[in-house]
């Protein structure tokens, strides 16, 4: 591929060192670095990228001692640097002197079989530390990226194939991992600057490193999409780990069933992944690729084929250009297939980075060089693959980019497991999602097409037709409408301070036109004669957690932080509940953690939630105890409600049934 070919594409580079190759574990362990070694003679031979080009290769560094403090303990960096100079000498040292080194490297989590030490760890960790520390920095044009003639020769989009080593703690190795390298890139960026970073973890395994190391961030969201630790390494991303102080609700865990295939897995990212990076408007994403959720590997009990990993990185890729100016860093992660998943796996993300077209099949060539080896792994580790239940057949091997779909029959249960992972991601909606920003996106479960029309008819009344209304504030008058349609919210923009929920107000109006055309939700708005928004109220039926609960509509209100205290948060929460069903209705609202702009109301966040509860009282809400996590896990958190005097009472039992509750979770 020439410079002038690239031109038409995105400024994107793959950072690589020769140095990554020695992260290597020793032949019989199951991160193997010819993994490594394929992908790149993949990409070569299919000439999509050259070693040493200046418009495809980031030249990396490794990250310096301070850098890698940042996240890790001196007395691990210290140990790193002891054990790894000594590794290749370790079976001549004296007896005693050996069992004193290994004593040492089990207490810092080397030497119990997953991560054993290995000749020039602290060197070689360190240059895939600074590769992710370099990838990152250069999308955001921090120093540290590298210098370029011009920002448009800045790369928007770095592959970092040899990152991904999520499980490192900040004192000891875990699962393969010896540095943190996204958590010290991470931790890097919030030191030199204001960006917010999502760190979005598809490996099969749960990203417990870095949600460890941000569990307590609010501009960091760790999003973990993982098989469930009831049966695997490491045993953690249950949805209930929401992040601790200000960083709650920063940490989201989606645990996937066993054996969950292409169509649950890509239901469930699409549903998820496109709220919560609205929700929390990123500067910035970080990938993490592993492709050990794909069925041919051997370590986990996923059963994913090229197609869901196609659909994975080609949404991170529409969210980064959506809400990161294309900012985005992909890294390698897990895979322990290394010929026949990993290489295919990661030209696929190189790919829809440089927006590259990959061959149908793949190289003869390629094939030729690769396939000797993976047959004699095959014999090697045939035992493995059986004890997972993934046999080897001779005919496996791959000569194709995409997957056969006769190789991936459905599994066993298979709407069972769906219903499972449905039912995980309506409960993580539910605790991640803002109620706000839920109704701009179609939830999981299944409804009556006619549902949305029947809703809109019950609430309104079937010949009451949408109502305006005029009132005087001090600075002016403000206009308010109920049942919006699109086409009015098209035509209207929105106030500075309209951002409660999507951190920028073109977001929040983008929001705003998403509820407009959902056919089940009630949009009314306040707006001034000269056309600007300056507050909403949004009626929705009840999401996932309340799902088999007719008549029951979550209410959600926002007020332009300046247009505050001028008396528009009471009259249109009052307009928007004037309705000719009122009585039949249950009304609730969850708040006040969704807010993140309290701080710039000048009020304590307990102050604020009696300032909701008299506001909403107003209306006839009252105050109820729950189970609901939202509120149970939050003491600053409220749960209001208002029956309606005809509301049917079978309902209203079923109801408050469900608020005491103890919350259906998944098994872990």
């Amino acid at each position: 591929m020439t410079n002038a070919d690239h031109a038409s594409h995105p400024r994107v580079c793959l950072a690589f060192d020769p140095l990554e190759l020695h992260y290597d574990f020793g032949a019989n362990h199951p991160l193997q670095a010819d993994r490594m070694r394929a992908l790149l003679d993949l990409l070569e031979t299919c000439q999509l990228w050259r070693q040493g080009d200046p418009w495809l290769h980031l030249p990396i560094r490794p990250a310096s001692l301070d850098e890698l403090r940042l996240i890790h303990t001196d007395d691990y960096l210290a140990a790193v640097q002891r054990l790894g100079a000594v590794a290749s000498q370790l079976v001549t040292l004296p007896s005693q002197q050996r069992r004193e080194l290994e004593q040492q490297a089990f207490r810092y989590g080397f030497g119990d079989g997953d991560t054993p030490i290995m000749p020039e760890m602290h060197e070689v960790s360190a240059m895939i530390a600074g590769g992710t520390l370099i990838a990152l920095c250069a999308v955001l044009g921090l120093p540290e990226g590298g210098q370029f003639s011009s920002p448009a020769e800045r790369p928007v989009h770095v592959f970092h194939p040899g990152g991904g080593l999520h499980h490192a703690w900040a004192n000891r190795a875990s699962g393969f991992c010896v540095y943190n390298d996204a958590a010290v890139a991470i931790a890097h960026v919030l030191r030199a600057s204001e960006a917010k970073v999502l760190y979005i973890d598809f490996d099969a395994h749960h990203g417990d490193g870095v949600q460890r190391a941000f569990y307590d961030e609010p501009r960091v969201l760790t999003l973990s999409l993982h098989e469930t630790g009831r049966y695997l390494f490491p045993g953690t991303g249950d949805v209930l780990e929401l992040g601790n102080g200000l960083g709650r609700g920063y940490s989201v865990n989606v645990p996937l069933e066993p054996f969950t295939q292409d169509d649950s897995y890509i239901e469930v990212i699409e549903n998820l992944l496109p709220p919560l990076a609205l929700s929390f408007a990123p500067d910035v994403i970080i990938s993490n690729h592993g492709c050990d959720t794909h069925a041919w590997d051997p370590l986990t009990h996923l059963a994913l084929s090229m197609r869901a990993l196609r659909a994975q990185v080609r949404l991170v890729h529409e969210l980064a250009h959506r809400y990161c100016s294309g900012r985005w860093v992909a890294v390698g992660g897990g895979g322990y297939d290394p010929y026949r998943v990993v290489p295919r796996a990661w030209a696929l993300v190189w790919a829809e980075m440089a927006g590259l077209p990959l061959p149908t099949h793949l190289p003869a060539s390629w094939i030729e060089r690769w396939r000797p080896a993976w047959e004699a792994m095959r014999e090697r580790e045939r035992e493995t693959w059986e004890v997972m239940g993934k046999p080897l057949q001779e005919s496996d091997f791959p000569t194709t980019f995409d997957d056969r779909p006769e190789q991936f029959p459905p599994v066993p249960r298979i709407q069972e497991i769906t219903r499972a992972n449905r039912h995980t991601a309506s409960l993580v909606r539910h605790l991640a999602v803002p109620p706000a920003v839920r109704p701009a996106f179609p939830p999981l479960r299944q409804r009556s097409p006619l549902a949305g029309l029947f809703d809109l008819l019950h609430l309104r009344g079937a010949d009451t037709p949408s109502r305006s209304q005029t009132f005087q504030t001090a600075r002016g008058p403000v206009l308010m409408r109920d049942f919006c349609p699109p086409s009015l919210v098209e035509r209207l923009r929105p106030s500075r301070g309209l951002c409660s929920f999507t951190r920028l107000p073109e977001r929040e109006h983008r929001l705003l036109l998403e509820i407009a055309r959902r056919a089940d939700c009630a949009l009314a708005l306040a707006h001034t004669p000269a056309g600007e928004i300056v507050g909403e109220v949004t009626l929705a039926p009840g999401d996932a957690w309340w799902e088999g609960l007719e008549q029951v509509y979550e209410v959600a209100i926002e007020v332009s932080r300046d247009w505050r205290g001028l008396g528009i948060a009471r009259n249109l929460l009052a307009f928007a509940l004037d309705l000719e069903a009122r009585e039949d209705l249950i009304f609730f609202a969850v708040g006040l953690s969704w807010h993140w702009d309290t701080e710039g109301t000048g009020l304590s966040i307990y102050r604020y939630r009696e300032m909701l509860i008299k506001l909403f009282g107003s209306q006839g809400f009252k105050e109820y105890p729950t189970n609901e996590p939202n509120i149970a896990m939050d003491p600053a958190n409220v749960l209001l409600v208002r029956v309606g005097s005809r509301a049917d009472q079978r309902i209203v039992s079923q109801f408050f049934s469900r608020v005491l509750s103890t919350p259906q979770l998944p098994r872990f």
